[in-house]
């Protein structure tokens, strides 16, 4: 299958960048190169070409005398619930979510070889490979987002199934979709969070919005947690995702720190606070999976707090965002202040 439809224009050039460096600048690295571009092309490709064989989830077909459409899927994933969900996803959606991860899987292999290297040209290469995974696993975030919304439980009806619309959006697009198209404001902010350093201080978090800030993030992202009106649950989020530690132990930070009359903390200290290991808490840059985990941790302790009726935020901050672009995209809605 043609590269072009395996992969999007940016991530097409990158891939005949690296087959170029592997005929002439691997060195005795190129057989490894050449073997990592094969494989994974082998694989993307049939993966491509599997998800390219299924009808469009927006058609509308009749099997055994039943009506099959965009309308019916909705209903379908809607109806299912958190525990039937993954029986309710059509095919299609799953061979989207495999080729994601098979994706970021390739472009992993190929930087192992490329870092092994020794040439002008290996700077520029790990550059776009390590741009080729971010987009892969962000794109897997949005996904993870909107479908864990669909089973929140005092979401909106509406704003479900406009969230199955823009998983059909992804997932029939996952060959050449970038997430700059379906969530740039969520982008921009998971890029700053993975390159911005946590300083603590006071634990207020303003030291870490300007190193959000500094890192490109988005200004909508920013401002939409700081609005006057922000309930304390977004809020709660919000310091969760700016600090990648739980409501929980951020509490217990801050009381230690007024036990001890402390006005400011550094990362050893909070370390010591929660009973972490040395470095347990230093930043982490490179490797965007780990923001994905991260994610994980927070959503799952979210959930854990809204069926226990726990205090803290029941949603990830993503999610109350998510939630907000979603209800500023339907109709006769004032707008949030978010870009489009």
């Amino acid at each position: 299958m043609p590269i072009e439809r395996i992969f999007s224009p940016a991530e097409a050039v990158l891939v005949r960048r690296l087959t170029a460096f592997a005929d002439d600048g691997a060195g005795p690295f190129q057989q490894d190169l050449h073997r990592a571009l094969d494989t994974g092309l082998t694989g993307l490709g049939n993966i491509a070409e599997a998800i390219e064989s299924y009808p469009s989830l927006r058609e509308t077909r009749t099997l055994g005398g039943k009506e099959r459409s965009l309308n019916t899927l909705v209903e379908g994933l809607l109806a299912g619930g958190e525990h039937a969900l993954e029986w309710s996803l059509p095919t299609k959606s799953i061979l989207s979510r495999a080729f994601g991860i098979a994706k970021v899987n390739f472009f992993v292999s190929l930087r192992y070889v490329v870092e092994a290297c020794q040439a002008d040209e290996v700077p520029s290469l790990l550059e776009g490979i390590a741009a080729a995974i971010e987009e892969a696993v962000y794109t897997r975030l949005t996904e993870e987002l909107l479908t864990s919304y669909l089973t929140t439980q005092d979401a909106d009806r509406d704003l479900k199934r406009l969230a199955v619309l823009r998983l059909v959006d992804l997932w029939e697009g996952r060959l050449s979709l970038t997430l700059d198209t379906l969530a740039p404001v969520l982008r921009s902010a998971w890029q700053a969070r993975q390159r911005a350093v946590r300083v603590f201080g006071t634990m207020m978090g303003t030291a870490e919005i300007m190193q959000m800030l500094f890192a490109n993030c988005s200004h909508d992202f920013v401002a939409w947690f700081s609005r006057h009106e922000v309930p304390p649950e977004q809020q709660q989020a919000f310091e969760e995702f700016l600090f990648d530690i739980p409501f929980e132990h951020l509490q217990r930070v801050r009381y230690r720190m007024m036990e001890e009359g402390l006005a400011v903390v550094d990362r050893a200290k909070v370390e010591e606070y929660l009973g972490l290991p040395p470095g347990a808490l230093r930043p982490k840059v490179g490797d965007p999976k780990d923001l994905y985990v991260a994610f994980r941790r927070r959503r799952v302790r979210a959930q854990y707090r809204s069926a226990t009726n726990a205090p803290g935020p029941r949603r990830t901050a993503e999610g109350y965002l998510m939630e907000a672009i979603l209800r500023h995209q339907l109709p006769d809605v004032p707008a949030t202040g978010l870009g489009s």
